[in-house]
């Protein structure tokens, strides 16, 4: 408590601002908290609120939250003033927040802060309050050890996947933090995978860092989205991925799967023999340069075929198909 009640101070010392708050004589007057979570598609948000508050001018509290199920994304405090960047670690945020210049401290109820999380699982899930410092403007300060828990049921993670035949890989990648679902709580299974997509996706999951000189060659560089530039240019260094003859990335442009597994192999750092063919009935509609590829992916057991002996190398990846494929090959690199 000692260490982090530090934070608050060097933060009051830096705005000339902070000063503590006097001592609660009587209990009845002495502030509560209260947590509520506002459950919006994949996202939790939980509100912390003080009750009988007075002349609250800087705060701190520790929030503990079950990190198999939650994935902390941001916190703000409404209060006009200065919130430290808050400390995450081993499933607990450290949150502090102070006015600034000459203003009077905050009395009555108050939302003091609103956190957001982003699922990983649905279920029980629990949240505790607690080592609570309150500053004033006397410098005068209180310490609360009081525990405040909010016990929750989130609901189940993305309706859309149950049952489908990609539900674990899903869930298993989204627990790593490579993908997301969507704001209305839906993951979108069958929804088509981009190039920029893609190399996003398996760049996050394998956690290569972009390279120092991340300027990419391609002559629709400008067209890429900013969200995919460091992940593009990490692929492309790594080799697993190039540009079209004419010089383009075409960002844009849906996935196939035989792209797809042409990168899951060298991902895997594999080169393909040269003339080696997949035993698939339409292996002739496999480009000649993706066939080695597609034969070793079989071989390793990384991808399969769609049924009747079929691969459908032209047919564009899904959402799931690509999960499904880098959980697979993470799975494959962390037991080698």
């Amino acid at each position: 408590m000692i260490q982090h009640l530090r934070i608050l101070f060097a933060l009051a010392s830096l705005l000339l601002i902070v000063q503590l708050f006097p001592s609660m004589a009587a209990a009845d007057s002495r502030p509560t908290f209260s947590l509520e979570a506002i459950v919006k598609g994949a996202r939790v948000q939980v509100e912390v609120t003080g009750h009988q508050l007075s002349d609250v001018y800087a705060y701190q509290f520790q929030l503990a939250y079950d990190e198999k199920r939650l994935r902390f994304v941001a916190a703000e405090s409404p209060i006009k003033g200065f919130t430290v960047e808050p400390i995450v670690k081993e499933g607990s945020i450290l949150f502090a927040h102070s006015k600034i210049g000459k203003a009077e401290g905050t009395d009555g109820k108050a939302t003091l802060a609103s956190i957001t999380f982003e699922m990983k699982a649905g279920g029980s899930s629990e949240f505790t309050l607690h080592d609570i410092g309150l500053v004033d403007s006397e410098l005068s300060m209180v310490e609360l050890e009081t525990n405040t828990v909010l016990r929750t049921v989130l609901p189940a993670l993305f309706p859309d996947i149950a049952g489908h035949w990609a539900e674990a890989s899903i869930q298993k990648a989204v627990e790593l933090g490579f993908v997301t679902g969507y704001q209305d709580g839906t993951f979108r299974p069958e929804r088509q995978v981009t190039r920029a997509e893609f190399s996003a996706m398996i760049v996050r999951a394998l956690e290569w860092p972009a390279p120092i000189d991340s300027e990419l060659p391609f002559t629709d560089r400008m067209s890429i989205p900013n969200w995919a530039r460091s992940d593009i240019a990490a692929a492309v260094e790594a080799k697993l991925l190039k540009g079209y003859e004419d010089g383009t990335f075409r960002s844009e442009k849906l996935i196939t799967r035989s792209e797809m597994a042409a990168i899951i192999v060298r991902a895997k750092g594999i080169t393909p023999e040269l003339g080696l063919k997949p035993v698939f009935d339409d292996t002739g509609d496999i480009p000649l340069w993706a066939q080695p590829y597609t034969a070793v992916a079989v071989q390793e057991g990384l991808v399969r075929g769609i049924g009747n002996n079929l691969f459908a190398p032209l047919r564009n990846a899904t959402r799931a198909e690509a999960v499904h494929l880098i959980v697979s090959l993470k799975s494959m690199l962390n037991e080698a």
